[in-house]
C-alpha cells in the first residue's frame, strides 16, 4: 500500500473513529419512572396536619456533551390525596417540566407548588417543596426533597 493510500485509510479510520465517539457522547440516556410519595404537611390555613400518599410520575432524558456538561429535561406529574388529622380529605395535583443545562456532578435546586385543594368547604393551600437534582458522569440521576412549606390559598 503506497502511503498516499495509508494516509486516507488512516485518515478515514480517525473519522469514523471520531464520528463514533461524537454519537457516543450525544446518546440519550432515558428514565421513566413512577415513585411513591407519603408524608405529612401542615395546613397553615386551620392549623390541621395532613397525612398524604401518592405517586409522582417522573421522567428524564439526559444528554452529556464533550465538554463534561449535560442537557437534563424532567417531567414530573404528582398526584396525592390527604387526610387531615381534623378529617378533611384534600387532593394533590402538580405537573412540570425543567430543562437544565449543568456540569456533572454537580447539583441543582428547584422550587416545585402545587396545590391541595379541600374536598369539603375547608380553605385550599399551596405546598412548596425544594427538590435537588444531581447528574452523575454514569447517567444517574438522584433526586431528593428537603424541605416543605405551605401557604393559604383561601
Amino acid at each position: 500500500m503506497n502511503r498516499i493510500n495509508r494516509v486516507v485509510v488512516c485518515s478515514l479510520a480517525m473519522i469514523a473513529a471520531l464520528l463514533l465517539i461524537a454519537v457516543t457522547v450525544m446518546a440519550a440516556i432515558v428514565i421513566n419512572v413512577d415513585i411513591p410519595v407519603s408524608g405529612t404537611v401542615f395546613n397553615p390555613c386551620n392549623g390541621e396536619t395532613l397525612t398524604f400518599t401518592g405517586v409522582d410520575h417522573f421522567t428524564a432524558r439526559v444528554v452529556f456533551d464533550s465538554a463534561g456538561g449535560f442537557h437534563l429535561t424532567t417531567h414530573d406529574n404528582i398526584h396525592v390525596t390527604a387526610t387531615g388529622d381534623q378529617g378533611n380529605s384534600y387532593e394533590g395535583n402538580q405537573e412540570d417540566t425543567s430543562e437544565v443545562n449543568g456540569r456533572v456532578g454537580v447539583e441543582q435546586t428547584f422550587v416545585l407548588t402545587f396545590s391541595e385543594i379541600s374536598k369539603g368547604s375547608e380553605p385550599n393551600f399551596e405546598v412548596h417543596l425544594l427538590e435537588h437534582v444531581t447528574v452523575n458522569a454514569n447517567g444517574t440521576v438522584t433526586s431528593f426533597v428537603d424541605h416543605f412549606t405551605a401557604n393559604c390559598r383561601g
